[in-house]
């Protein structure tokens, strides 16, 4: 069915909504819903495995490129410093006398 056909039987739908009982409207909605329900996760599901072939082939395509632009420099890493002693200025010793 494409969506021409799909579009005529839904507006004949709707123009019947008044000549159907009640009991035929819950039946056709319940129908309408299971049929919605499934074509939506069969739809999610071939997306999801479109999805997941195009991440392993861009995965697999960065795996095997090289670097259009290698660094100019090679990098260096500073070498750890060593701790020097804090200076002092004036007597902040222990033993000095309190003011």
């Amino acid at each position: 069915m494409n969506v021409l056909e799909l579009q005529n039987c839904l507006n004949r739908l709707e123009a019947n909504h008044r000549t159907q009982s009640t009991q035929e409207r819950l039946k056709i909605a319940q129908l309408l819903m299971q049929s919605a329900s499934s074509y939506v996760q069969r739809l999610r599901t071939e997306l999801r495995e479109d999805g997941a072939a195009a991440s392993r082939r861009k995965a697999k395509r960065r795996e095997t490129e090289l670097d259009p632009k290698p660094p100019v420099k090679p990098v260096r890493v500073a070498e750890p410093s060593k701790p020097r002693k804090p200076k002092y200025s004036g007597n902040h010793a222990p033993s000095a006398p309190k003011r």
